[in-house]
């Protein structure tokens, strides 16, 4: 199955005196004296370009993101009263520690007026919001991976054509869906473990979290390569390897810039919410407009963290194969464009 991305460059009638030949000469001589454009870049220079692709192409990019929130928006909405609420999770604390009063000594003494504590959860009610916890998660981690294998599409094809077709970016995702859904349930398990990892043991914790770095370029390996996942993650393995520290590094930057920008968006857009209060909005109003306001700012943030990971990807190939745009737009299915294109389609944006 050949990948959606494939179309073919036009030819030219050819015979007879070619009255453009010098135009043509001094075209290549101009190309040829332009500088060629690189994928290698420190991670402080992955950032600046992740937010000057934001920059141009904000609008789809936003777009694609959103539309991606709005189905796990409704399936959060719909689950309700099946995810836990702050008393419930009080209620849970309940359940696992028990009454602290309990192992005091008989002779202590404590205040009769402490408020008394929650009714505990039975094992049915852990279950149910467990399963509804767990589903939400799955389904979050498999929209936003399909997502981020759309995001990279769109940043492959605006370095190969100057422009993002959103329809096709879709297409090119939708080409590996399978793929990317399954990667999507493995990275639900590898953060299942490193949680359970850190919790438990903290070596285990730090073995998985390494073994995510190293896959953490399988999504644009999927996408640009058409792999598979077992091959995906083999090929990630192998562009990180040597190059780990570089990766997180890259990674790091990224939360932490990411967590910056997600306080400085909640505190922006919840700012209506404040001024009205508690009072001003029913409780299902409230949830509605927290629903839109947390599928607003993942609508945001989702496409920085996409783009960081297809340009560590393309970093790396640069690094380990001298990688450049005219070997993407072959692997894509476009036909090669000269740098001179390059440059004039990010200058004209």
């Amino acid at each position: 199955m050949s990948p959606p991305f494939r179309i073919t460059a036009r030819g030219h009638a050819s015979g007879g005196a070619c009255s453009g030949c010098g135009s043509a000469v001094r075209k290549v001589m101009q190309v040829e004296q332009q500088p060629t454009q690189t994928f290698r870049r420190n991670p402080f220079e992955i950032i600046g370009e992740c937010f000057s692709i934001y920059g141009r192409h904000f609008r789809k990019l936003f777009l694609i993101a959103l539309i991606i929130q709005i189905p796990l928006a409704v399936f959060g909405f719909a689950l309700g009263d099946r995810l836990p609420a702050a008393e419930d999770l009080q209620r849970l604390q309940a359940s696992i520690i028990g009454d602290p009063r309990a192992t005091l000594p008989e002779s202590a003494e404590y205040s009769t007026e402490s408020p008394e504590l929650p009714e505990p959860l039975t094992e049915d009610e852990i279950a149910g919001y467990a399963i509804s916890m767990a589903s939400l998660f799955i389904a979050t981690l498999i929209l936003q991976t399909f997502a981020s294998g759309i995001i990279v599409s769109a940043v492959a094809m605006q370095y190969a054509t100057g422009r993002i077709d959103v329809g096709a970016c879709y297409g090119r995702a939708w080409w590996r869906v399978i793929s990317l859904v399954i990667l999507g349930l493995l990275l639900f398990g590898l953060i299942v473990l490193m949680i359970a990892g850190f919790a438990l043991f903290i070596v285990p914790g730090i073995v998985i979290m390494a073994l995510i770095i190293y896959w953490s370029v399988d999504v644009p390996s999927v996408i640009i390569e058409g792999r598979k996942p077992i091959s995906a993650l083999k090929r990630s393995f192998e562009l990180v390897r040597g190059n780990w520290w570089r990766t997180f590094a890259t990674l790091l930057l990224m939360a932490l810039t990411l967590v910056g920008l997600t306080i400085m968006l909640t505190l922006l857009l919840s700012a209506p919410l404040a001024l009205l209060g508690d009072d001003g909005l029913s409780e299902t109003m409230t949830q509605v407009s927290s629903a839109l306001l947390g599928m607003l700012t993942n609508a945001i943030i989702l496409p920085i963290a996409a783009t960081v990971g297809a340009l560590i990807y393309l970093d790396l190939r640069a690094r380990n194969e001298d990688y450049d745009i005219e070997t993407l737009a072959q692997e894509l299915g476009f036909p090669p464009r000269s740098d001179e294109q390059g440059w004039m389609s990010h200058k004209n944006e």
